[in-house]
């Protein structure tokens, strides 16, 4: 159940009414669902909370599938430049060499507070997965914060970008 729910307006309306035939454990999910996260764990976050719970929110018509905005949609479909110089460099990437550069990079490029969160799950990471999993963050943030020529300088010195 890995989709993305959102209120609906019943949904809202039974909040406002405290419709009366929602277990707490359901009333719960309803006043926290949102589209932020799948569905899974929302039920996780609700103590006492079961898919039937869901189920029976979903039948009544007070949650619904949550699809994104065509443009939101349309930017994650597209990998940016600086992304695939990015995947591309980290195929061939050694993982003490990533670990050195990401957690020399962060502060610096990042700030005080974003870089010293970076390197924190830097540092927390479980090998060559994860960090690579951090170097496209890493990559993501330094192309909002700086632009795209930055993150795609940052990919050359992963080893290989354009």
């Amino acid at each position: 159940m890995s989709v993305r729910l959102q209120r609906t307006d019943a949904g809202r309306e039974a909040i406002r009414a405290r419709d009366g035939q929602l277990s707490r454990a359901a009333r719960n999910l309803l006043l926290i669902v949102d589209p932020s996260r799948p569905a899974e764990q929302w039920l996780a976050a609700v103590a006492g909370a079961e898919a039937a719970d869901l189920e029976r929110l979903i039948a009544l018509g007070y949650v619904a599938e949550s699809s994104p905005p065509p443009r939101l949609a349309a930017a994650a479909a597209a990998v940016s430049r600086a992304q695939g110089a990015a995947q591309a460099a980290l195929a061939g990437a050694e993982p003490r060499v990533l670990y050195d550069l990401l957690t020399s990079e962060a502060r610096s490029r990042l700030g005080l507070v974003k870089g010293y969160r970076m390197v924190l799950d830097v540092e927390r990471s479980q090998g060559l997965d994860e960090l690579r999993q951090l170097a496209l963050r890493f990559v993501d943030e330094l192309e909002a914060a700086d632009g795209e020529a930055a993150a795609l300088a940052f990919c050359r010195r992963l080893g290989g970008a354009p």
